[in-house]
């Protein structure tokens, strides 16, 4: 009779029995159980990050399974610490909004102009329009102050008060060959009663007019809303210049400010030349810029005729003539006349314009004595 040998681990040398699946000290794999026949093996175990007994083997499949499970460990740690940075600035971000917000609604209630913030209404409070069609000339453009409209506030006007508002609304029309800045922020005041005035809150213009243009305005003004329109008065033109005042009753008599013309036929020989002074026009502004505060614009039309035989030269008008009121004696501020004069010309006009006392009414129209010519002068009043 043939003697079995006991059988003995091939690699620790442990005695094992027949039929057993793997050495029961090492791990190493022996023989696959009978009743498995053809399955795969099961993987030998080993503590987690232990390598496994010498001698083992693992599946491909399973051990790239096992290889990824372990390695899962170190990526999934970077992600949470990548989620939890990501938090912190999300939450950060959210502070900072949240600051924002708080610091603008702060300043606007502390009454402080921010752009795109309104402590007021979000719906326009009732507005009353009171119609005005009054007419005046400032700088040389025709304006016309078509209505006026009161509210508690106006929600377009970013600097609107919440107590009343008064609108102005304007028509401009430049009938001169000049540009015309219209900067109603320093020429526009409104008088409240008690002599109080206030400049305006917020204009909408263009702050210029060309040539042959008309166009609209308006300019709104903080005004207690118990104050009536009728009892408010508009003033034009800065504190140094001659300012426009228009109540704004709707019926206003503003005929002091418009031109007005005396007809003079007055002769003047001068230089050999026949002067005649055609007319004088009293008025507050010319193109582009309004008169002096106390002053008026004088215009005086002029014609001449030469009567010699042979060119006539006076040269400028700004050196030879002047126009004399009281004590005042004014050069030229403004002159079309020709500075010379052809043989035989007859009937050549041109105008030179003076500063006068808005309260004068006599004036001395003086050509000054040049060329040996003696000096000649021209008396005319204007009522």
């Amino acid at each position: 009779m043939v003697q079995t040998l006991p059988k003995f681990c091939p690699r620790c040398g442990v005695p094992t029995t027949v039929g057993q699946p793997f050495c029961a000290n090492c791990g190493l794999v022996l023989a696959a159980p009978a009743d498995n026949r053809g399955a795969t093996p099961e993987p030998p175990t080993a503590p987690l990050g232990q390598p496994l007994p010498q001698g083992s083997y693992m599946p491909m499949g399973q051990a790239q399974t096992r290889w990824n499970a372990d390695a899962s460990f170190p990526a999934a740690s970077r992600a949470v610490k990548k989620r939890g940075r990501a938090g912190v600035v999300v939450v950060g971000l959210l502070v900072l909004v949240l600051l924002g917000v708080v610091g603008y609604v702060a300043v606007g209630l502390m009454g402080l102009h921010v752009p795109g913030f309104s402590s007021g209404p979000t719906t326009q409070p009732s507005v009353t329009k009171t119609q005005v069609n009054t007419a005046v000339t400032y700088a040389g453009v025709d304006l016309t102050i078509l209505t006026t409209q009161q509210a508690q506030s106006f929600i377009d006007d970013p600097n609107s008060a919440t107590t009343g508002m008064v609108r102005v609304n304007i028509q401009e029309q430049n009938k001169t060959a000049t540009q015309v800045n219209l900067d109603y922020s320093n020429i526009a005041h409104l008088k409240l009663p008690g002599k109080n005035l206030v400049s305006p809150t917020y204009v909408k213009a263009k702050g210029s007019i060309s040539p042959g243009a008309t166009q609209e305005s308006s300019f709104d003004f903080a005004v207690p809303l118990d104050v009536k329109v009728s009892q408010l008065t508009l003033i034009l033109g800065t504190t140094n210049e001659a300012q426009l005042e228009i109540p704004l009753t709707g019926h206003a008599n503003v005929g002091k400010y418009a031109p007005k013309t005396v007809s003079l036929n007055g002769q003047i020989t001068y230089l050999g030349l026949d002067w005649t002074l055609v007319s004088a026009t009293s008025q507050w502004s010319i193109a582009g810029q309004q008169a002096s505060k106390g002053m008026v614009y004088m215009i005086l039309t002029l014609k001449v005729d030469n009567i010699l035989s042979q060119q006539a030269i006076p040269g400028s008008a700004y050196d030879y003539a002047r126009l004399k009121s009281g004590d005042v004696t004014a050069s030229p501020k403004d002159t079309t006349l020709p500075v010379a004069f052809d043989t035989g010309e007859m009937g050549k006009t041109g105008t030179i314009t003076f500063l006068a006392p808005q309260n004068s009414s006599a004036f001395t129209f003086i050509l000054l004595p040049q060329g040996g010519a003696d000096q000649a002068t021209r008396d005319f009043q204007f009522s």
